[in-house]
């Protein structure tokens, strides 16, 4: 396949550590093709930036003209505006692009200080190029430059919503906090994503982070695991920094994520840094059935089935706190690992072993009440901002899903694929036990052993079959 080709409009850094020189090298990294398009050649050492060095405007488009006559732009990132004039040049070029991403990291200031970008740009950015952006990516004072001083971000970036403009992601760096938190706005959703917070300052992580969001979108990512992959991505890029002459720079890497590298993610404020100590669970959890009452649970546990979870839907409470209870007082003491779906306040009451939620289900669950019960906590995901979501809660297990094609429930994710599954249990190992499920079989469940996960889930592959009891005996002969 033909590497998507990213548009960047930007300032060159004559020293090469920020601007259009990072924005290169991390769209490279990230498999895309850079068409850079040069708005200012500026005069900038580590004692300030003394000139922007805005181009000329015919050769600016004529630049343009020649990014784009062998190229299918798929996504657009916007840097250092100098003047008004290019500013106006940015804008009929977003314009001649309809319906492509456009990231804008709004360079308002050099981190080394000296010469600012004038108040007309600011001006002109917040009238009339918000409305064309996908996403804007200030740091806390751009932002308040951008809001008129504006203090509060949740404020501040509805301010800048009313203006056109579709998301948000403040950067929060500059705060004086323990973490680096980030705050991410859209129409559809609002959250914090967090990181403990590096020693070191580190030249140029605003554009590499607008950069590799351009790249993520540019090849079909969601919004969300964008932000969430590019956010990983520098902060691995920080934990790796060289010093290069005067400066700290983001290595660019193709290195094996470190789980400290992934984000954390919440929808509270007062959420940030807040974690919970549920209670473990074996590492390898095995075959892991998922059956929708309490019959079931008592067939396969006398087949052998160690870890299965009841996954009652559709029903009324008092039907499904009788299949809980039921399906609690056959196991008894029984060395299995009991996990019920959903209904968390049945499972403390009843004293399952554990409770499986969906990320929806997050939303609602007294977390604090089910790690006072004891028991063990599951979570979904099916992508990197769930993931970043379900490390927030510092749950038992992390389950991966789809990783097949499956029929058992309608799906809004793609199947992730062996290759991410592997990805997943490398960055997990030792942390958090791996539950892989979706579409899974026994056939596909011998393709999986060799990732090294240690559990996988089905549900129509054991009920469904011919014959259940030779099916379940074959998984777990597999599994040994």
């Amino acid at each position: 396949m033909a590497k998507p080709a990213v548009l960047l409009i930007g300032g060159l850094d004559p020293q090469g550590c920020a601007g259009i020189a990072a924005d290169i090298a991390t769209v490279q990294h990230h498999d895309c093709h850079p068409l850079p398009l040069i708005t200012a050649m500026t005069e900038q050492s580590s004692a300030g930036l003394t000139a922007l060095g805005a181009v000329n405007t015919n050769k600016l488009m004529a630049q343009y003209r020649n990014c784009k006559a062998d190229f299918d732009i798929q996504a657009i990132k916007v840097g250092l505006i100098p003047d008004l004039i290019i500013a106006e040049k940015v804008k009929q070029i977003l314009l001649d692009n309809p319906g492509i991403p456009v990231v804008m990291d709004p360079v308002l200031a050099s981190s080394s200080g000296g010469k600012t970008v004038a108040d007309g740009v600011r001006q002109y950015i917040r009238d009339e190029l918000l409305q064309h952006l996908t996403l804007l990516t200030p740091n806390l004072p751009e932002l308040s430059l951008l809001t008129d001083n504006l203090e509060d971000v949740e404020q501040a970036t509805t301010i800048l919503s009313q203006k056109g403009l579709q998301a948000c992601l403040v950067k929060g760096g500059h705060a004086d906090s323990e973490f680096a938190t980030d705050f991410f706005i859209s129409e559809q959703v609002r959250f914090y994503c967090y990181q403990t917070k590096y020693a070191s300052d580190v030249r140029g992580t605003g554009c590499v982070l607008a950069s590799a969001i351009a790249s993520h979108l540019a090849s079909g990512q969601d919004m969300r695991d964008a932000v969430v992959l590019a956010k990983t991505y520098v902060s691995r890029g920080i934990r790796q920094a060289q010093t290069v002459g005067s400066y700290r720079l983001i290595k660019h890497s193709h290195e094996p994520w470190a789980l400290e590298d992934i984000p954390r993610l919440c929808y509270q404020k007062t959420l940030i840094g807040q974690q919970f100590n549920f209670p473990s669970c074996p590492s390898r959890l095995g075959i892991y059935p998922v059956v929708d009452n309490a019959e079931w649970v008592q067939k396969l546990v006398d087949i052998g089935i160690e870890t299965i979870q009841l996954r009652v839907k559709d029903r009324d409470e008092k039907t499904t706190s009788q299949q809980i209870k039921q399906a609690v007082e056959y196991l008894g003491h029984k060395p299995v690992n009991f996990f019920v779906n959903d209904h968390w306040q049945i499972a403390i009451e009843q004293g399952a072993y554990g409770v499986h939620l969906g990320q929806e289900d997050l939303h609602d669950a007294n977390l604090k009440q089910i790690v006072d019960a004891g028991l063990r906590l599951g979570i979904s995901t099916h992508s990197y901002w769930e993931l970043a979501r379900a490390l927030a809660v510092n749950p038992s297990y992390i389950a991966l899903g789809p990783i097949f094609e499956t029929t058992s429930k309608q799906m809004p994710f793609s199947p992730q694929g062996v290759e991410r599954l592997k990805q997943w249990v490398t960055m997990l190992d030792g942390n958090y036990p791996i539950v892989a499920i979706g579409g899974i079989n026994y056939e596909r469940a011998r393709l999986l052993k060799p990732t090294g996960v240690g559990s996988v889930a089905m549900i129509t592959a054991i009920t469904l079959a011919d014959d259940y009891q030779k099916t379940t005996r074959d998984l777990l002969a597999l599994w040994q």
